[in-house]
Order: structure tokens, then sequence, then C-alpha cells
């Protein structure tokens, strides 16, 4: 079986083709390819014959055994590129809007290399918004109600922990920031709101309440000592969660050129969805404007960091180690 051959019995016999998978994975690959077509047929009719006439459990058989002979990146492909969509019937419905129903019209679209972007309107309610094309439709994204506010709202966990971080020198005091509680009793800046609306359309799911931006330096840590750097010295920084773990993470590694430490920004394409939070994009800009006369250290980028609501993450912070 190709690919052209499952999505062709995927749009004609949904039925057949999810049997046949059942048929699969309930006995292997091995024995669909070994077993004689009628010992699998008599398996069939003790099993599921009262369902099934002698004919369709043919078809059911057949399909198995082809399947059973696709490796498991082709049947990957198969699954995820066929015409098996599943959605949630709660999901984004392309010209819907997703407030009240109601048909949306369209505006300016963006063209990207993979899609597009349609911003749209709702005559029924005046919400606006954008949809996301990835090839086909995606999802909703960038959503305000009638009144300009974000939709859906935040999440409770995360309106209940606002709290107002004072106005310093280094960058004006925002409205979205606000504290949260972590596992080592300590507190750290939750991320903005407007971080968490820049990004959900990346990440639908994620409960931005348990999120904040922490960094740590290399050359204070604990284990700095002893396991070697491919450099000078580097810190780690992005989304971390107040569970463990982080969401994105990129890296600002110093390498000696010219006798000269200069830092550079390494990253995977995870982290590529950090330029749609305003609080990244004014740390680049920031860290743009300073390093115009000179490679700026370590220690002044720890500093812009922390100014910009990052938590130092280190064993020893940036006060510490310089109090």
């Amino acid at each position: 079986m190709n690919y052209e051959q499952f999505d062709k019995l995927a749009c004609g016999d949904r039925v057949t083709l999810l049997t046949a998978l059942e048929l699969l994975w309930q006995n292997g690959r091995t024995m669909l390819q070994t077993e004689d077509e009628s010992v699998l047929m008599a398996g069939c009719v003790a099993s599921i014959g009262g369902f099934y006439t002698k004919e369709k459990l043919h078809e059911v058989v057949t399909a198995a055994k082809e399947l059973a002979s696709l490796e498991t990146a082709e049947m990957i492909r198969c699954l995820r590129c066929g015409s098996m969509e599943m959605k949630d019937p709660d999901a984004d419905k392309e010209g819907i809007c997703p407030i009240c129903g109601g048909e949306l019209e369209y505006g300016d679209d963006e063209p990207l290399d993979n899609g597009g972007v349609y911003e749209w309107t709702c005559p029924s309610c005046g919400a606006t918004g954008k949809e996301g094309y990835d090839k086909v439709f995606d999802k909703h994204y960038d959503v305000l109600d009638g009144d300009g506010n974000p939709y859906p709202a935040p999440s409770d966990s995360a309106q209940d922990t606002a709290l107002a971080v004072p106005e310093t020198a280094e960058r004006p005091a925002s409205p979205y920031a606000a504290e949260v509680l972590v596992m080592d009793g300590s507190r750290v800046n939750a991320l903005p709101l407007a971080d968490a609306a820049g990004l959900n359309a990346r990440f639908p799911r994620e409960d931005w309440g348990e999120y904040f931006w922490g960094f740590t330096c290399f050359s204070r840590q604990n284990y700095a000592k002893t396991v070697p750097l491919d450099g000078v010295d580097e810190i780690m920084l992005g989304i971390q969660c107040t569970q463990g773990g982080c969401l994105c993470v990129l890296a600002i590694c110093w390498h000696m050129l010219s006798n000269e430490p200069v830092p550079q920004l390494e990253m995977f394409d995870e982290a590529w969805p950090l330029f749609h939070a305003p609080t990244f994009v004014s740390v680049l800009e920031q860290l743009t404007q300073m390093s115009q006369d000179h490679a700026l250290t370590p220690d002044e980028v720890s500093a812009l960091l922390i100014a910009n609501g990052f938590t130092d993450q280190s064993d020893r912070p940036l006060e510490t180690a310089n109090g």
C-alpha cells in the first residue's frame, strides 16, 4: 500500500481502514505478514463477524496485510498527511467567528512561505482577528472581542497573581507584570500578558500563569569549573516553567575573536516564536543599542535581562556574585 492508496481508502471507506488499523495494532506487523489470510479471516469472523459481511471482512484483512508492509516512517506520513483529519469539536473553524459563530469578513492578507495570514472582522459582534494558514487553514489567533479585549481571556491563575512591578530607570513600568510563587519559595516575575498573547498562536494550550522569563550564566554556575564549555562564557535564556523545564530557550555565547570575547546569539528553530514576544524584541533592541561602542560582557547582558523582568536562576545570581 502506498500513500495514494491509503488516502483513497481514508476518503472512500474509512470504516475498513480504521478496522484494518485496529487489526494491525492488536496483532502486530509480523503476524499479519506471515499468517495465512484464511487464518486471519477465521479470527475476524469469531471476533467481529456479527458486524461485517464476509466480503467486508476480506477487504479488512487485505487492507491490514497491506498496512503491515509499510515502514514505520511511511505509516506515520500516511496518518499525518492523509485524509484522516479529526478535529476537536471546539477547534477553530475557517470563516467562522470563534466568539459568536458569525460569518467573517476578510481584509488585508500577509503571504508567508508556507501559507499566509488574513485579517478578519466579525460583523455580528465586532470582533477582530487573523486566520493563519499553513498551506491549509490553521487556527484563529490575535482575537479581540468587540471591546478590544483578548479572546479567550488570560487564565484566572495569571490574573489572580497580577501585582504591578515598580518602574525602573532601565525599563518603563509594564501593566502586564506580575509575581508568582515558585517551588523553591522565591518570587519571580510572571510572563507578561502581552508576551503570552503573542506566543499563544504557537502554544495555544499552555497555562501562561506558570511561565516566566529566566536565564542562567555559565560562569556563575557551580559546575562551571568541571564542565567544559566551547567558548568563554554563556547565558541561556528563555521562557521557563514554575513546574520545571523550558518552553523556548536560546543562548548568547562569548567566543574569542581578535583577542576579545565577543557575544554570539545561538538558537534552534524551537525558539523562533520568541520574536513574537514584546519583551524579547525589546531586549534585542536594547542589546543592539548598548553594543554600538563595545562588545557586551556577560554581566552587562545579565543586568539588562534582570532590568527587563528576567529572573537570574544561576547558582550565584548577579547581585550575589557582585555584591
